[in-house]
C-alpha cells in the first residue's frame, strides 16, 4: 500500500504496519490509522505518522530513554480496550515537542502512547494523580555527552 507523507513523501507500507486508534489521537480523533517510521536507527527518536492524513506525523520516542525511573500503571479499562495480555506485548511511546532546537525539546510524560504490538492497536491516555507533565524536558545533552563524551 502507498501512502502520501509531507515529511517522507510516498512510502510503501504493509497493512501489517498499520496501528488501529479507535479513538484516535486527542486532537485528533478523526484519524484511526497510523504507522511507526524510525528514519535514523541511530537516534531514539521515531514517527507516528497517520496512514490517513499525510501531514499529520507526532515525533515519538520511548521514554525510558530519557527517564529510566518512568513509571504508571495501565488501567484495567486500557487493558481490556487494547486485549493486553502480557506485558511483553506493550510498546510505550511519548510525543515530543521540538520548537526551536533540540536543546529546548519537551517530552509528554502525562499521556503516554501505548501500543499493543501483537494486536497492533494503540491508545493515547492520560495518566491521572501524578505529578508528570505534558513538557517535561528532554535530557539529551547531558545524556549524549555522559553516553559519547570520550568518543
Amino acid at each position: 500500500m502507498l501512502i502520501s507523507t509531507v515529511r517522507f513523501g510516498e512510502i510503501e507500507i504493509q497493512e501489517s504496519e498499520i496501528i488501529a486508534f479507535p479513538d484516535g489521537i486527542p486532537g485528533f480523533e478523526q484519524l484511526n490509522q497510523f504507522i511507526i517510521i524510525k528514519p535514523n536507527q541511530e537516534l531514539p527518536f521515531s514517527f507516528l505518522q497517520s496512514v490517513e492524513e499525510g501531514a499529520v506525523a507526532f515525533i515519538i520516542s520511548n521514554p525510558f530513554v530519557f527517564y529510566p525511573e518512568y513509571e504508571f500503571e495501565i488501567s484495567e479499562e486500557t487493558k481490556h480496550e487494547l486485549s493486553i495480555e502480557a506485558e511483553q506485548d506493550v510498546l510505550v511511546w511519548n510525543i515530543i515537542s521540538i520548537r526551536d532546537d533540540l536543546e529546548n525539546a519537551t517530552i509528554n510524560l502525562l499521556a503516554p502512547v501505548i501500543v499493543n504490538i501483537k494486536e497492533q492497536v494503540g491508545k493515547q491516555i492520560v495518566l491521572q494523580g501524578t505529578d508528570y507533565t505534558v513538557k517535561h524536558k528532554l535530557i539529551l545533552t547531558q545524556q549524549v555527552a555522559a553516553e559519547g563524551g570520550d568518543m
